[in-house]
C-alpha cells in the first residue's frame, strides 16, 4: 500500500489516512480516536494490539479507583500521604496527584483534554526500564531497584545554547512499562527560577516515593510485631486449652484465622499490644 493510502483501524476497522493513525509495533494500524481511549505517554511503536487493547480495558478501572481512594479516604489522610499541585515547566502546565499510601500518581496536561482517561502511574514500576520476557517474575536484583532509597530515579536534563546558558529543561521519568518506557516533560526556561521548578517537580516525585516506600516498610514492621503478638497468643490459648480440656484444634485455628486477618489489614493492636479485630 502507497504511504498515502488509507489503512483500516485494528480495533474499529474505521479506514483513516496517514495523518489520522499511528502503527502499532505489531504493524497494524490504530486511528487516533481509538488511540484517544490508551495511554497518552504510551508509544504506539512500542505497543502491541494486546498491549492497546489491554489499555483500553483498564484505563478506566484504575482511573476510578484512584479517585475513589481519595474520596472514601479523605479524612483519614495524612498530608504527608497525598500531594496536588500544578506545577508550570516553562510553558507546560503539569497537575500532579500523588497517593502515597497506594503508591500511586497521576499526571495530567492541558494536552491531554481530547483522551479519554487520565492514566494512573505506580512507584513500583518507577525504576529504569528493562525489557522482561511475557509473565516473567520481577529478579531480585530489580525489586532491589524499587526499595532503593539512596536512588532518585526522576531527573531533569538541561539543554543549552552556546553561551553556556540554559534555554530548556526536561523531567525525565523512568518507568519499567514496555509502551511507555519513560515519561519527558519539557519546558522553555527564561531564567534561574525557571529551571528551579524543573527540579522542585522532580524532586517532589522523588519524594512522594520514599514516602511510600516509608509508609510500606511501616506498614510490614507493624504486621510483623502483630504477628510476633498472635503468636504468642495462640501458643497461650493452645496451653490453656489442654490444661482445661477445652479444644486445641479450635485454638490453633483461631490463630490462623487472626494471622491472615492481620495480613489483609483486618487486625488493629492496642494499647500494651492487644489484637483486636476491625
Amino acid at each position: 500500500m502507497g504511504l498515502f493510502s488509507k489503512e483500516a483501524c485494528v480495533f474499529c476497522n474505521t479506514e483513516v489516512g496517514m495523518l489520522k493513525r499511528s502503527k502499532l509495533k505489531t504493524k497494524e494500524y490504530i486511528c487516533n480516536d481509538c488511540k484517544r481511549k490508551t495511554n497518552y505517554f504510551a508509544r504506539m511503536d512500542y505497543t502491541s494490539k494486546e498491549a492497546a487493547q489491554w489499555m483500553m480495558d483498564v484505563l478506566a478501572q484504575e482511573e476510578a479507583d484512584f479517585e475513589a481512594s481519595f474520596d472514601s479516604a479523605e479524612n483519614r489522610f495524612q498530608s504527608a500521604e497525598r500531594s496536588f499541585k500544578t506545577w508550570d515547566l516553562g510553558s507546560l502546565r503539569v497537575h500532579y496527584r500523588c497517593n502515597t499510601r497506594l503508591g500511586a500518581f497521576q499526571i495530567n496536561l492541558n494536552d491531554m483534554s481530547r483522551y479519554e482517561h487520565i492514566p494512573v502511574f505506580y512507584f513500583d514500576s518507577l525504576i529504569p526500564y528493562k525489557f522482561e520476557a511475557e509473565n516473567a517474575v520481577l529478579a531480585d536484583s530489580r525489586r532491589n531497584e524499587v526499595t532503593n532509597m539512596s536512588v532518585n530515579y526522576v531527573t531533569v536534563e538541561e539543554s543549552k545554547d552556546a553561551e553556556d546558558k540554559v534555554t530548556s529543561c526536561t523531567v525525565v521519568i523512568p518507568y519499567n512499562n514496555d509502551c511507555i518506557r519513560e515519561i519527558k516533560l519539557k519546558g522553555d526556561v527564561r531564567n534561574k527560577e525557571e529551571v528551579e521548578v524543573f527540579y522542585d517537580f522532580a524532586q517532589r516525585i522523588n519524594q512522594d516515593r520514599i514516602n511510600w516506600l516509608n509508609n510500606g516498610l511501616y506498614d510490614e514492621e507493624r504486621k510483623n510485631k502483630m504477628q510476633v503478638r498472635n503468636l504468642g497468643d495462640t501458643a497461650a490459648a493452645v496451653l490453656k486449652a489442654a490444661a482445661t480440656g477445652g479444644s486445641v484444634e479450635e485454638a490453633v485455628k483461631q490463630g490462623i484465622e487472626t494471622a491472615n486477618d492481620i495480613e489483609e489489614g483486618k487486625v488493629r493492636q492496642g494499647f500494651f499490644g492487644k489484637l483486636f479485630k476491625k
